[in-house]
């Protein structure tokens, strides 16, 4: 009866630990799941707006280069994701006056964070439509961050 009991509590623990990650990811991943057009929408100011446009430039260029490294525009793939993504540390820096080291530490987890969601959309739709960014909402975002 003990025994029961105990697997029981386990099987409740386990559940609530597994919530707790998928809340947790789930925040993580909440503005990646929206077009940019749409987070741009919102009532934020500017700078938090450019804050979110150079993280998700930089993820969407990231993704791009690491997917296929050896595709004719990958040089320029890695050079853009390495502007957006210093340039969204010293926004940072600039709105919420974090000091570098720790912003640039933050950045770049989040930056491998969303590649490997990037990642996962891009493969997900090159095998749906033949092509990475075609026929999906992230190729108005590429197209918004090609003009920057």
């Amino acid at each position: 009866m003990i025994k029961l009991l105990s697997n029981q509590k386990n099987k409740l623990i386990n559940l609530i630990i597994f919530l707790l990650i998928f809340l947790f990811l789930k925040n993580i991943h909440a503005n990646e799941l929206r077009p940019l057009k749409e987070l741009l929408n919102e009532n934020r100011s500017s700078d938090v707006n450019s804050l979110i446009t150079m993280n998700r430039c930089a993820a969407i260029y990231g993704a791009l280069y690491f997917i296929n490294p050896s595709d004719t525009n990958s040089k320029e793939y890695e050079n853009r994701y390495k502007i957006f993504l210093q340039s969204a540390v010293l926004e940072d820096i600039k709105i919420y006056n974090t000091n570098e080291e720790e912003s640039y530490k933050n950045h770049i987890e989040e930056f491998k964070s969303s590649i490997k969601f990037f990642i996962q959309i891009y493969l997900q739709n090159y095998k749906k439509n033949n092509s990475y960014l075609k026929n999906h909402w992230l190729e108005d975002d590429f197209l918004l961050c090609e003009k920057y």
